[in-house]
């Protein structure tokens, strides 16, 4: 019984010690038990403010990967014009996460393996930081609302919430 107590005090420990980190503004990345495998990748192109082409290091295209959580403004899609923000969307993702670059692909448990588009869908580490979290904080983007909570929802509705109320990015051009 005493082991069992203890186990279960280092899993809370181990998890609130995660949440937290992940949760403080500018914090890196911090691996929650919802979260899966981690692969590294590099960076081939950015596509628009939300996905991203990548390719295994040894040169083998995976295709495009859609950034867990977020909801970038969308570029041109003629006959329809592009969003407002969509520029600085892109323009932010090709600085947090640079062609050429490598990045962690973190797959979340709950959440499906490819989106409709046939997708990826990832969250994306660069440097130790979370990229979609960072599109939130400084409100290049809108959080894309999954079935299943997210891993990272927590920090990710915090970073929404502040960028909102503060009106940066989109929230005080659009």
């Amino acid at each position: 019984m005493k082991a069992l107590i203890g186990l279960a005090a280092a899993a809370i420990l181990a998890l609130t010690a995660g949440g937290i980190k992940a949760a403080l503004p500018g914090a890196q990345t911090g691996h929650d038990s919802a979260e899966g495998k981690t692969t590294q990748v590099r960076v081939t192109a950015v596509v628009d403010g939300d996905t991203i082409r990548v390719e295994t290091r040894g040169g083998r295209q995976l295709g495009r990967v859609r950034l867990l959580g977020i909801d970038a403004p969308e570029v041109a899609h003629p006959p329809e014009p592009a969003e407002c923000y969509s520029d600085q969307a892109t323009d932010l993702l090709e600085e947090l996460a640079p062609v050429g670059s490598t990045v962690e692909l973190v797959t979340d448990t709950a959440q499906p393996n490819r989106d409709r588009y046939d997708r990826l869908l990832r969250y994306v580490d660069h440097d130790g930081h979370d990229v979609a979290r960072e599109f939130l904080a400084r409100g290049a983007a809108r959080r894309f609302e999954a079935d299943q909570a997210l891993a990272r929802e927590e920090s990710y509705s915090a970073a929404a919430d502040d960028a909102q109320g503060a009106e940066r990015g989109l929230w005080g051009t659009c």
